[in-house]
């Protein structure tokens, strides 16, 4: 996190920043002295009350504490791992977040299980381009700190992954015309969403076999009349002079047949 306000924020040293860290609770550290610069409005964001939380989030995918493009830099630490539909994080990341604000979100890509109060993933460099893309972010760096470094913490068990990325200026417009896609993402990609989901296709489905049923009962009524059709037709064909005489030529040519056998049996 140092490397990236030395990278990306120093030359904005003289600016007024509103940075919010998501997951901010003082549990073993926090990033909080990294921003104390002058002019510099650090506010930490997290589910619950504690050491270093400013704001608290009522629900992790709709946050209606933050306004939408009102952050200049959100930072995160720690924390993705621990949300279990992150994808509708980012989104909400990308929502408050200035066109043309920066997101540094650090994850780890391994390491062992640490459930506050939910331990739910690991990520890798794919993974955090997939998630900017995703949200509509220009990726700026994402990397896994593959190898150990000099801590003395026990920190590199983590192996951590890290995004740093970019909302796009143009950005207002995108947002405007995806509204519709995010507001669908949150109905799929949440249990109640997909709840109400199943409910839909339940009641297409039941109007699908419905139709089908329909359709099988007109066939069933065709076929049942092409039958009846058939049977007539045979019922006055056999009432025919025609099938009569059909009938009275095939008792003379057996009869025929038979006379001729005979007489081949006596010739021989």
């Amino acid at each position: 996190m140092q490397l990236f306000v030395n990278k990306y924020l120093n030359k904005k040293s003289s600016e007024e920043l509103y940075i919010l860290d998501l997951g901010s609770q003082n549990i073993g550290g926090s990033y909080r002295p990294i921003f104390n610069i002058p002019g510099w409005k650090y506010i930490g964001l997290d589910l619950e009350v504690g050491e270093n939380v400013d704001i608290l989030l009522r629900d992790p995918y709709r946050w209606n504490e933050i306004s939408s493009n009102s952050v200049d830099v959100l930072i995160s630490g720690q924390t993705l791992e621990h949300i279990q539909y992150f994808w509708l994080t980012i989104l909400e990341i990308a929502r408050v977040l200035k066109p043309g604000g920066l997101c540094c979100l650090i994850a780890p890509s391994t390491g062992y299980e640490h459930r506050y109060p939910l331990d739910c993933w690991r990520f890798y460099p794919d993974g955090m381009i997939a998630l900017a893309n995703f949200a509509q972010l220009e990726v700026l760096e994402a990397f896994t700190q593959w190898e150990n470094e000099n801590y003395n913490d026990g920190s590199n068990v983590w192996h951590d992954s890290v995004l740093i990325a970019r909302k796009p200026l143009t950005f207002d417009k995108q947002c405007s015309d995806s509204m519709e896609i995010y507001t669908h993402l949150f109905e799929v990609l949440t249990p109640s969403g997909q709840l109400e989901l199943y409910k839909f296709e339940v009641t297409n489905l039941k109007r699908a076999l419905s139709s089908i049923d329909l359709e099988l009962k007109q066939l069933k009524t065709q076929n049942m009349n092409l039958l009846l059709t058939h049977a007539k037709a045979i019922e006055n064909i056999e009432k025919s002079f025609f099938w009569k005489l059909r009938t009275q030529w095939f008792l003379i040519k057996n009869l025929f047949i038979k006379l001729f056998a005979i007489n081949l049996n006596e010739s021989k």
